[in-house]
């Protein structure tokens, strides 16, 4: 069993790891689990909203035994597809990922989050923290948040916490076991069958510019290329250069 440390409340998940890293830990792979955050945090500075003991929020410190800094993004994607695959093993349906590693369920709705910081000694990732939040059992979202939803919402079942978390942990602890063992072309293949909007028309915007756009590919670097339909043209992006615009999705929960 991996060392797991559950705390009732905390400021973040991510934040207690850090704080763990710097003070010398052991070389191991551990936990910091959290039924509640004060400040749970998602990326480009965005807080993660979670009601207590409902969700799973969790931080996996992960140390690779060789996983060069230019791999960064496999390991992005290697906590994606993890979460993807907790969430079909659980039938939740239509299960795609937003890049760069944003879960989506039931249409284009978010049902994770994460954050992913590495700590990188010369051309190798020494630790990276894998900050993950899935909801699972909540019911109700605040207004201002457009397009939640739940595992409870999809399903209409009611999850036992305690069990989900070891299953997603065993879950990621094969897949990132498996990473490096460095067969980054398959790993890509199954994340482009899981990229939403891959291939497919939707709505984008990028230095205050809104346009239709068609996802084509996403490099080893996690660049994202975009077709511009309404300039006829495509474009590179790297992260925070471009974001998908998510319509309201009506609730029928």
């Amino acid at each position: 069993m991996i060392n797991e440390q559950k705390f009732k409340i905390i400021d973040s998940t991510n934040n207690e790891a850090q704080r763990q890293l710097t003070a010398g830990v052991p070389q191991e792979d551990f936990v910091i689990r959290a039924e509640f955050q004060t400040d749970g945090r998602g990326q480009r500075g965005h807080t993660w909203d979670s009601q207590n003991a409902e969700n799973l929020t969790f931080s996996y410190v992960f140390f690779p035994e060789k996983l060069e800094v230019q791999n960064q993004f496999q390991l992005s994607q290697t906590a994606a597809l993890s979460v993807a695959e907790f969430l079909e093993k659980n039938s939740v349906p239509d299960i795609s990922i937003k890049w760069p590693n944003d879960v989506y369920a039931g249409g284009l709705k978010k049902i994770c989050g994460m954050l992913i910081e590495n700590t990188l000694s010369g051309h190798y990732i020494k630790s990276s923290i894998i900050g993950i939040g899935i909801n699972v059992n909540q019911s109700l979202f605040r207004e201002n948040l457009p397009n939640p939803v739940s595992m409870t919402n999809l399903t209409g079942k009611f999850y036992n916490l305690d069990e989900m978390f070891y299953e997603i942990v065993s879950i990621l602890r094969r897949r990132l076991s498996e990473l490096q063992k460095e067969n980054f072309p398959a790993l890509k293949e199954e994340y482009m069958k899981k990229l939403l909007g891959l291939n497919r028309t939707l709505i984008y915007s990028s230095e205050g510019k809104i346009f239709k756009g068609v996802i084509k590919d996403v490099d080893s670097h996690g660049y994202i290329t975009i077709f511009n339909e309404n300039a006829g043209e495509e474009k590179t992006y790297d992260f925070n250069q471009v974001n998908l615009i998510i319509p309201e999705q009506k609730k029928n929960y």
